[in-house]
């Protein structure tokens, strides 16, 4: 049997027409022999580093388009946020209605607790409940308070409930067709040119705010209600993001203000193909790459796509459940069993749970790395105007100053054919192997044990 085998393996290196391979039959001494050996054994190791050195070569890079004329261009996205209003007179009012409609005692510190109230009314990840003394004591975990009650009395449920006169491009709208309400990691927020909304259906391209070179404004306005013990927080971003903890805001006037806002933005395109490349080679992720496997809870908000505010977000939510065994209200509705009372929000406060998660964010095993969709988005220029008329609706006007000359896009410099042709090259540069030579090597393996 071991005669038939090296009888078969001299028939083949003889026979076979891949280079080099024929001086190790019975042509050549020993010497020779050793000498080729040596050198197919040098050239098999360089073929080998060369291709690992191809397959770990950038394949997806980011090239800049400038035929600019033929993009229909996106909006940024727009939202609005409630924050704390100048006054605490609507919410004393509303406890002292509710206290005599219950017949409950009003509490001897009453001025502390409605600022109690109103800090757990606005509670964020960046502005959390602080409670001194004993104003809570003798009353529920939540002191008393209901969240979901307050926000419906003083949070506006919608979008006619603030905005008037909305223009995108010069045409009016309903403020509906652009802004649906979130309930964001900075509280509820009305949203607009949002992937997430309805009418977006996640889709870059059914967003309804889109733009081309021969619109001759490039802008989207609005005027807004003043609503007391409530103001406006402005975030302007990409439209695969929601308002969060570190994202740049503007805080919006009460009223009798004309502000503008200057914008130059860069989009980013992606070829079809760069999708099926490994996160690792294109350094980023798209909405459909889910982050549920990440979630602290298991079987909850399985749908969570992927973007660097949602990142963000569940890493929060699991150094809060670890830490205070308890997540802030503004989390997630799946997260509701796990929402903190007052002794939580307490503990969170004092936790350092921002700075905690900057830490995983950036430097953890898992860190958060960018959406393949984001925009860069530029305040370039701002300006506030005040009206004769301090009562008027304050408006907000944003402008995307020049047309975009410049996009980014990201494709996909080596594919699956590539690395077939570059094999067949390495493979003919070293051995002058092809495909029939292939075949030819099969053939004589076959043939010979028959």
């Amino acid at each position: 049997m071991n005669k038939r085998i090296v009888q078969g393996v001299q028939y083949f290196v003889s026979n076979c027409t891949i280079h080099g391979l024929r001086y190790l039959g019975n042509r050549c001494n020993v010497p020779s022999k050793l000498f080729w050996l040596s050198m197919i054994t040098c050239s098999f190791a360089t073929m080998i580093h060369i291709l690992l050195y191809m397959e770990n070569d950038e394949t997806v890079q980011i090239h800049v388009d400038t035929s600019y004329l033929h993009w229909n261009n996106t909006f940024p996205a727009v939202s609005i946020c409630y924050t704390k209003g100048r006054s605490l007179n609507s919410i004393s009012k509303f406890l002292d209605d509710y206290w005599v409609k219950t017949n409950t005692t009003k509490p001897a510190k009453a001025g502390n607790y409605y600022r109690v109230a109103q800090s757990y009314l606005f509670v964020n990840p960046n502005s959390n409940v602080e409670v001194r003394g004993a104003i809570c004591e003798g009353m529920n975990a939540t002191c008393n308070l209901n969240l979901e009650t307050m926000q419906s009395i003083f949070f506006p449920q919608n979008c006619s409930e603030i905005f008037m006169d909305v223009k995108f491009l010069g045409k009016p709208y309903n403020c509906d067709d652009f802004f649906e309400r979130f309930d964001t990691e900075m509280g509820p927020c009305f949203v607009a040119n949002s992937i997430y909304s309805k009418s977006a259906d996640k889709s870059y391209e059914r967003l309804p705010m889109k733009y081309t070179t021969d619109c001759p404004t490039r802008t989207f306005e609005f005027r807004y209600k003043e609503i007391e013990a409530v103001s406006f927080m402005l975030y302007i971003h990409s439209s695969e993001e929601l308002p969060y903890l570190l994202m740049p805001s503007v805080r919006l006037r009460k009223s009798g203000a004309n502000m503008h806002y200057s914008l130059s933005t860069i989009e980013i395109f992606n070829y079809p193909d760069v999708k099926f490349e490994p996160i690792e080679k294109r350094e980023c992720r798209f909405p459909f790459e889910n982050i549920s496997q990440h979630l602290p809870l298991e079987n909850i908000y399985q749908t969570l796509e992927y973007s660097f505010t949602n990142c963000f977000l569940t890493k929060r939510i699991q150094i809060e459940l670890e830490k205070c065994n308890c997540t802030l209200p503004t989390s997630p509705k799946e997260y509701k069993h796990k929402y903190c009372d007052f002794n939580g929000l307490i503990c969170v406060s004092k936790a350092d749970i921002l700075g905690l998660t900057k830490k995983v964010l950036f430097n953890g095993e898992q860190s958060c790395i960018q959406s393949c969709l984001e925009m860069e988005i530029n305040l370039i220029g701002e300006n506030t105007i005040k009206l004769q008329d301090g009562n008027d609706p304050g408006l907000v006007q944003l402008e995307v100053v020049n047309v975009p000359t410049s996009r980014y896009e990201r494709i996909v410099a080596k594919d699956s054919l590539d690395f077939i042709v570059s094999l067949g090259g390495v493979g003919g540069l070293f051995f002058g192997i092809s495909l029939l030579s292939l075949i030819e090597s099969m053939y004589l393996l076959l043939r010979k044990s028959v």
